[in-house]
């Protein structure tokens, strides 16, 4: 599987979203998403999960973030959305709302 294949079109995806905004519903999470949420506070994307990484973006309050891997004790990995680009990466866990 090449890196780019999340990023691919999807015509089946799209549809469900569609579908889900005029019904005024949230759209459907991709697959490998857990789940999504807004950061608490700004911050940064880091490339690894280390406060000493490359900093991939920044981000603030009304960003959208999916979280998609959260094994790590301190970082979790999420993907967002940002102009025309998608970036993934990690942020702190401390910065984002408490899951029930």
């Amino acid at each position: 599987m090449a890196c780019n294949d999340s990023n691919r079109h999807n015509p089946e995806g799209d549809a469900e979203a569609t579908v889900a905004s005029e019904a005024g519903e949230p759209a459907p999470l991709p697959k490998d998403v857990i789940y999504a949420s807004s950061p608490l506070i700004s911050g940064n994307l880091y490339a690894r999960p280390s406060f000493g990484g490359t900093i991939i973006a920044h981000f603030d309050t009304s960003q959208r973030l999916h979280i998609i891997d959260t094994t790590d004790n301190v970082f979790v990995k999420v993907r967002m959305q940002q102009d025309t680009s998608t970036h993934t990466g990690y942020i702190s866990k401390i910065i984002l709302p408490e899951q029930k």
